[in-house]
């Protein structure tokens, strides 16, 4: 493992991407939510992706600037198709359209179609919470999920991402989650690195237990609370793929796939709570609901405090693995990039 600088991954992230045909401003969101990912402990949907998406884009799987089109629009509700551009673009441009319509009407719905992974749900619910808004988004992703009572799967492990406004210490409620027991990104890291999953996360191609990280990729993730995540999983489908106009049923096509566009959609909602009550109300009522929360143990949390906890201990630096770090370097090397990764400590932060 190596440390590396925040500002360091975000100019040859933003460079790599631009040097592939995406707009700056583009590269800076996918840039800040690979960073997002890192600080926060999930490395798994953070740099680990960038070649994935360098291949998609050669392979005419995922256009670098394509327009983010609003084909239908409301005072509170709008579709956009994604015309199967970066995942991270279009749901940052749907929260903050969807904040803006928030601010007005108290609600919204912004509905996403033709999109591509979107990293990490937390980083768009947090977006909200940052105007003071609540946010919701979902997303339905390739099949790694059996319908409960099947084995094939056919629904995706579909992240759903709620960010709510803290109390007065300023920490955010973000509850990021896949309708999986586990994110299906922490089974292609352990593929990766030859290492075993725990018992519980999988099962193979013939629906037996598996600690094998390439026997469960080919065959299905379990669900969460059972068929209660299997259920969770087809709402998010409907919603977020079926509604939308984007890919669903077994249809939405991984971030890996090279035989066909992916397809995502999203559902975003952005409730402005003072519509409710005022600031102060708010704030208040959390800071009791927190205060009774916190004194049912030393060890509560709040949804997302120990992930934003985390993040500011890696505010300068993060650590990740050494094969990362080369490949990234080399991804910057094999386009002419004048930017590298250089390694640092923990003590470069201070």
């Amino acid at each position: 493992m190596v440390f590396v600088k925040v500002s360091d991954v975000k100019k040859i992230s933003a460079q790599i991407l631009i040097n592939k045909g995406v707009p700056e401003d583009d590269a800076i969101i996918i840039a800040n939510s690979i960073i997002f990912a890192h600080q926060r402990g999930k490395g798994t949907h953070g740099l680990i992706r960038l070649a994935k998406y360098l291949k998609k884009i050669d392979d005419r799987l995922m256009s670098p600037a394509p327009e983010y089109k609003i084909v239908k629009d409301t005072p509170a509700v709008c579709l956009i198709d994604a015309e199967h551009g970066f995942g991270q673009v279009a749901a940052s441009k749907g929260m903050m359209l969807g904040i803006e319509k928030a601010k007005k009407l108290g609600i919204s719905l912004v509905g996403i179609k033709d999109s591509n992974n979107f990293g990490t749900a937390g980083f768009f619910a947090e977006m909200a919470v940052k105007e003071n808004k609540i946010g919701i988004i979902m997303g339905n992703s390739g099949p790694a999920i059996a319908p409960w009572g099947g084995s094939k799967p056919l629904l995706g492990t579909n992240p759903i991402g709620y960010g709510l406004p803290g109390g007065s210490a300023g920490i955010p409620i973000i509850m990021d989650m896949a309708t999986s027991v586990a994110a299906r990104g922490k089974i292609r890291l352990a593929a990766r690195n030859n290492e075993t999953i725990p018992e519980g996360w999988a099962l193979d191609l013939n629906g037996n237990p598996t600690t094998d990280p390439t026997a469960a990729i080919l065959g299905s993730m379990i669900p969460i609370g059972g068929h209660k995540g299997a259920g969770l999983s087809l709402v998010v489908d409907i919603l977020a793929g079926m509604l939308t106009g984007s890919a669903f049923g077994g249809d939405v096509k991984p971030l890996a796939a090279t035989d066909g566009f992916s397809k995502y959609g999203n559902m975003i909602i952005v409730i402005n709570p003072e519509f409710f009550l005022t600031r102060q109300e708010y704030t208040e009522k959390i800071d009791y609901l927190i205060k009774n929360l916190k004194e049912c143990g030393e060890s509560v949390y709040l949804p997302g405090e120990k992930s934003y906890l985390t993040a500011i201990e890696n505010t300068e630096v993060f650590e990740i693995r050494q094969d990362l770090f080369d490949e990234v370097n080399g991804l910057a090397e094999s386009l002419k990039i004048n930017i590298k990764l250089t390694q640092k400590t923990r003590e470069d932060s201070r």
